[in-house]
């Protein structure tokens, strides 16, 4: 063994003895956070808790950014790659969930509790001066807001005040430039396999999000239908074209197109005159998205057409398609076999679903893992976390060993991975994008 590999194995003890030390702490408040969830842009507790703890490992968190995030930067103060480690705030909505908040509904469906959880035991693992004096450059812990992209009426609505500009949490940070100076990024999630393995994710689709409202005339739904126009009826013939358009979608896109109505009608007696609808257009491309988007904008007013509707659709960038950093993946492999050994490894194919990971991944290397400790469908009622020392306690010393390798020996292993790393956007160019994607147009029948 070198000096330097001595050096570093010396160094990761000491981080996982300190983490072990804070191990009832750290789990204590993942399962406070389980315990009380908030949707996106309104988690004020969980990030009121968030900072507390930071605050007491050490650190100086900003807060209130994005609305709920809290940022705290750690500094070797020797110059190297700034790396950020994230966690995200929020939860879904399933009322049907055992402990879904019962005045809201929310519910932490996909484990985002442990994902603080994970990035806080990195923090404790690497706010030792003994660690960070044979480590260059710096780690950012960032717990973000908004990663799933749910009441987009809600959010719609914090754009128009001037809040947000972007409805999700990660885009809203790269907008206010707290991932400028950012140059590898790192996030643990939850993953219902059951299984003992912290695997790193290769890709996932992108995502475009709409918000439609078809318009028509009331009128008494018994006594004089024929004097109204049915909003209802052309919603429900718009979701019928979006179906028929399924045999054009090719395997390889791996198109989902997912449609909710969010309102119906106002009174059963009253023939529906204002009803709106959410949906996202999924795809493992941004050229495959245009081209469902096109689809079904061409539904939609095909809906409000025949039956004599008007339709509003409201287009807002969803999420980039994401594809992880494999080299980077490759020193995340090396952290769990150092903890959990070889079995532990692999890697979680393609998915179909999305995150705004994916948005992270489009400006430098990122990387998300899977810790294996839940069970369950995510987003469903039957979501549970089954082994919290897995998912936040070993997850978090994954993260700082993985950390502590890319910053050890000058870092040179980070600064190759940045060197050879190929962006498929500046920052520049990908908010120029996602506000390319932001349409709204009005169809009059």
């Amino acid at each position: 063994m070198t000096d330097a590999s001595h050096e570093i194995a010396s160094a990761k003890l000491i981080a996982a003895t300190a983490i072990e030390e804070r191990t009832d702490d750290l789990i204590r408040l993942a399962k406070d956070i389980w315990n009380h969830p908030e949707p996106g842009f309104r988690e004020h507790r969980t990030a009121k808790k968030t900072a507390e703890f930071m605050r007491a490992t050490g650190l100086e968190p900003r807060e209130g950014v994005a609305i709920t995030g809290v940022v705290a930067r750690l500094d070797t103060g020797r110059p190297g790659p700034h790396i950020a480690i994230m966690g995200e705030l929020d939860s879904l909505i399933v009322p049907e969930h055992r402990l879904a908040d019962p005045e809201t509904g929310a519910a932490h469906v996909c484990g985002h509790n442990i994902q603080i959880g994970n990035m806080l035991a990195a923090a404790v693992g690497l706010s030792n001066p003994a660690i960070l004096e044979k480590l260059n450059g710096s780690v950012t812990f960032m717990a973000v807001p908004a990663e799933e992209y749910i009441e987009i009426e809600y959010r719609e609505g914090l754009r128009d005040s001037g809040d947000i500009e972007f409805l999700s949490g990660k885009q809203e940070f790269i907008r206010l430039g707290e991932l400028d100076n950012v140059d590898i990024s790192l996030l643990t999630h939850a993953e219902p396999s059951g299984e003992t393995a912290l695997r790193p994710g290769t890709s996932h689709n992108g995502m475009i999000a709409k918000n439609v409202r078809f318009l028509g005339r009331s009128a008494h739904a018994g006594g004089a239908p024929h004097l109204g126009v049915n909003a209802l009826n052309a919603a429900n013939l718009a979701m019928q074209g979006i179906a028929l358009q399924r045999e054009t979608f090719r395997e390889e896109d791996r198109i989902r197109i997912h449609p909710i109505i969010t309102r119906g009608g106002d009174a059963v007696s009253s023939v529906p005159a204002n009803v709106t609808m959410e949906m996202f257009i999924r795809a493992a491309s941004v050229k495959a998205m245009k081209d469902a988007e096109t689809k079904v904008d061409q539904a939609l007013r095909a809906g409000a057409m025949a039956i004599g509707a008007g339709v509003e659709i409201s287009t807002s960038p969803g999420y980039m398609p994401s594809k992880f950093c494999e080299e980077l993946n490759k020193i995340y492999d090396e952290s769990v076999v150092e903890l959990i050994g070889e079995s532990a490894l692999g890697r979680m194919p393609h998915r179909t679903s999305s995150t705004d990971m994916g948005d992270v991944s489009a400006i430098m290397p990122a990387m998300q893992s899977y810790a294996g400790g839940a069970s369950g469908r995510t987003h469903s009622n039957e979501f549970e976390i089954t082994d919290w020392d897995l998912d936040v306690v070993v997850a978090g010393k994954a993260l700082a060993f993985t950390v502590m390798s890319l910053l050890s020996d000058d870092a040179k292993r980070g600064r190759k991975i940045i060197a050879e790393f190929e962006a498929p956007f500046t920052i520049a160019g990908y908010l120029a994008a996602l506000r390319e994607f932001r349409q709204r147009e009005s169809w009059s029948g």
